[in-house]
């Protein structure tokens, strides 16, 4: 082979090799950078600031037998601060059933409990069962209306966090009657409902409304209580119809199984104190609930139930499994298991 054809076999083998060279960087370089991103995006989920919300009917005790100190309400209290620390004091806690004996025990313990950064956003009730928030987050505004009924009510607050404004309502509900109520409708009704609406689909519109109608810059809205009623029900519906998601189905988990208890948050005996002693007394309804609903400043997205970003709270059932050398021989702090979310946005 002359000089001049070994030069030109060596140019092109040189040519080639570069080529190459350049395929395979090319190749590695998409590859790396695509690991790169992809870890990237989950370092920064997993950094995004999130809102970590709780909802519990913490249970009265009125029907409970008089010597049981309305089921040991103290110790209940104490099981309740003990769970919520475990799951390092999330920024919202919506509570129902509350009485002037439980708020008054609240707070008590308040101080007591995650280094006292638990604020009580409502004032002492004048009922036997009323909503109350603890809250670690600045109080915008707050404001409580009576539903249909004249007994329930739904309880406002408006919090500055991390995501930005968030408007809460946390409401305790009737159920819907077995039969039609024999006094019909909803008469002499106010906006949101109307005449006819039944009394119970009332108090839902109403405390949708309450949630909805919050002015001003708001970041994402919350609507969580004990409803009583499950997620076949027309309620239910009318409030996903209306742009609200149900936390706990968009996280991923099954809806509840009533034949073994499995993600169901009522059923338990309300008025026995055995029950809460017992640690294979399960719930059968799907009955709590955690809504939440977007706006145009935040896609909220949800953390899945085994908290994969490390905060203490996934979205799921919160105080499900019976404690352990609990407070007064307590497993459970009340007849329902609580709801917890937290939430994100995705854009």
């Amino acid at each position: 082979m002359g000089v001049k054809a070994v030069m030109n076999h060596r140019k092109n083998w040189q040519s080639g090799f570069a080529r190459l060279v350049l395929a395979l960087a090319l190749v590695f370089g998409i590859v790396v950078s695509g690991l790169v991103l992809t870890s990237g995006s989950s370092n920064a989920r997993a950094k995004a600031p999130t809102l970590r919300v709780v909802n519990f009917n913490l249970l009265h005790g009125v029907f409970c037998a008089a010597e049981t100190n309305y089921c040991q309400s103290p110790d209940r209290v104490k099981l309740l601060a003990t769970q919520l620390e475990a799951a390092k004091c999330p920024e919202i806690v919506g509570l129902q059933e509350i009485n002037a004996n439980l708020n008054n025990l609240i707070k008590k313990i308040q101080p007591k409990f995650c280094q006292g950064n638990y604020r009580m956003v409502f004032t002492t009730p004048r009922s036997l069962d009323t909503e109350q928030v603890l809250t670690t987050l600045p109080v915008k505004s707050t404001k409580v209306v009576k539903l249909a009924g004249r007994f329930r009510t739904a309880s406002l607050v408006v919090l500055k966090s991390a995501l930005g404004n968030v408007a809460l309502v946390v409401t305790h509900q009737d159920g819907d009657p077995e039969a039609a109520p024999l006094s019909g409708g909803c008469k002499g009704c106010l906006p949101p409902c109307t005449e006819g609406t039944s009394l119970f689909q009332c108090q839902t519109d109403v405390a949708v409304n309450l949630a909805e109608q919050v002015k001003g810059k708001v970041a994402l809205r919350v609507l969580m209580g004990d409803f009583n009623v499950s997620s076949v029900s027309g309620r239910y519906k009318s409030i996903i119809a209306k742009g609200w998601v149900d936390s706990f189905l968009s996280a991923g988990n099954a809806e509840c199984a009533s034949d073994t208890g499995i993600n169901c948050t009522s059923g338990r005996d309300d008025k026995s104190i055995e029950v809460l002693k017992d640690p294979n007394a399960k719930q059968s309804d799907r009955i709590d609930f955690i809504f939440v609903k977007s706006t145009t400043d935040c896609s909220v997205a949800f953390d899945s139930s085994n908290d994969s970003n490390n905060n203490g709270l996934g979205t799921g059932l919160f105080g499900s499994q019976p404690a352990v050398g609990g407070p007064g021989g307590l497993v459970w702090a009340s007849d329902h298991t609580g709801v917890a979310a937290d939430v994100y946005c995705a854009s």
